[in-house]
């Protein structure tokens, strides 16, 4: 799902969440390969200021977009961080 740029340079990578395939498509088309990642959702994310801690680490979408930029979302570890 994750589009990837090919870079590695913290102060140049952008990861783009967009919401849907559809629009995921057109974002992957306009995009700079070598800067800019895309990451499609599925769908309105979860509300992280109205819910507890727990709701929040069992998000599939939270997941899958921490995943992406290298946290562990029960972690302040920031050393693997793929995107600035």
């Amino acid at each position: 799902k994750l589009a990837d740029c090919t870079a590695q340079d913290l102060n140049r990578t952008e990861l783009f969440l967009v919401e849907g395939d559809s629009a995921g498509g057109s974002a992957k088309q306009a995009r700079d390969r070598e800067y800019q990642a895309i990451m499609p959702l599925k769908g309105k994310i979860l509300n992280t200021w109205e819910v507890s801690s727990d709701e929040v680490l069992a998000s599939q979408e939270v997941h899958d977009i921490s995943v992406a930029i290298g946290i562990d979302p029960d972690s302040d570890d920031l050393s693997q961080l793929r995107y600035g």
